[in-house]
C-alpha cells in the first residue's frame, strides 16, 4: 500500500458531462457524487482530483464550485486514449474514486474496469454507499429494484459510485473564485490502439405483438377454447385462498414442498 492506513490517499476522477437542456459543459452527477465521497473521507485538507481530455477550463468550472480545491487536468488530444496517462497518475493512491460513467462522450462505463486492470487492482462497481475502517473499503453496490449487495476490499482498490451515492456540496462562488486548475504533461495511447469502439449501435427490442394489459390477463386466465386456463378466487378465507396459490405453483413444479 503506497499510503498510511489511517490516512490514506484518495484521488477523485471526474469529467464534464453536457446538460440536457442548455446544452453547455458541466460537472456530472456521478462525478458530483464522487467528489463528496472523497471529500467526506478525508479527515482533513481535500482529495486530489484528476481529469484527463481536451475540455476547456471553462467546463470545468463546476466542480471549483463544489468544492474541489485543486484540479489536475491531464491534457489530452480528443482522439487520445485517457486511461494509460490516469492509470500512471493515480498509481501511488490508496483509493480512486470516480462515477460509474462519464456524463458525455461515449459514456460506455469502461473506463473504471480499464483502470482496475492496467493497476492491477479490484474494481467496487456501482456503490451506492462507501466508507473506511482500518485500511478496508466497504462499501453497498446498487442493484436493480432496489437491492443492494455489499463488497469490501482492502487498499490499494478503486470504487465506481452511483449518481445518488452523495450528495454534492452547494454551488459556491467563493469556492469557484478559490479554486485552481493545474495543467501537467499526460502521456497515452492512440485511440485505434486501446480505446472501446462500439462495433454496431444497439437496436431497441420491439414487442412481437402489441397488446393491451387487459388482453393479456383474459389470456391467462382463459384458454383460446373458452376453458378456464387458470382460477380467480373470490370467496374463501385467506387460508384456502394461499391454498390454491400454493397447489398452482406445486401443479407447475415452481416449489418442491
Amino acid at each position: 500500500m503506497s499510503g498510511n492506513v489511517e490516512r490514506p490517499r484518495i484521488a477523485v476522477l471526474v469529467s464534464p458531462a453536457v446538460h440536457p437542456v442548455s446544452g453547455r459543459a458541466c460537472a456530472g452527477a456521478a462525478d458530483l457524487a464522487a467528489l463528496a465521497l472523497g471529500q467526506a473521507l478525508v479527515a482533513s485538507g481535500a482529495p486530489d482530483v484528476f481529469y484527463a481530455g481536451a475540455a476547456p477550463d471553462s467546463a470545468l468550472a463546476d466542480y471549483l464550485a463544489h468544492g474541489c480545491r485543486r484540479l489536475l487536468v491531464l491534457r489530452h488530444e480528443p482522439d487520445q486514449d485517457v486511461s494509460a496517462s490516469l492509470a500512471a497518475a493515480v498509481r501511488p493512491y490508496d483509493l480512486v474514486i470516480c462515477g460509474i460513467r462519464s456524463g458525455g462522450g461515449m459514456s460506455s462505463g469502461l473506463l473504471p474496469y480499464q483502470l482496475a486492470e492496467l493497476l492491477g487492482r479490484p474494481l467496487l462497481p456501482g456503490l451506492a454507499e462507501l466508507s473506511l475502517d482500518s485500511g478496508t473499503v466497504r462499501g453497498a453496490q446498487s442493484l436493480p429494484q432496489g437491492e443492494q449487495r455489499l463488497l469490501e476490499a482492502g487498499f490499494p482498490v478503486l470504487a465506481s459510485v452511483h449518481p445518488r451515492a452523495a450528495t454534492a456540496r452547494p454551488w459556491r462562488f467563493a469556492g469557484l473564485a478559490q479554486g485552481r486548475i493545474e495543467v501537467t504533461p499526460a502521456t497515452g495511447c492512440g485511440l485505434t490502439e486501446c480505446a472501446f469502439e462500439p462495433e454496431r449501435r444497439a437496436l431497441p427490442l420491439r414487442a412481437a405483438r402489441a397488446e393491451r394489459g387487459h388482453e393479456r390477463m383474459l389470456q391467462a386466465i382463459a384458454a383460446g377454447d373458452g376453458q378456464a386456463a387458470g382460477l380467480v378466487v373470490n370467496q374463501g378465507d385467506s387460508v384456502e385462498k394461499a391454498q390454491v396459490v400454493l397447489d398452482y405453483l406445486r401443479h407447475h413444479q415452481l416449489v418442491d414442498y
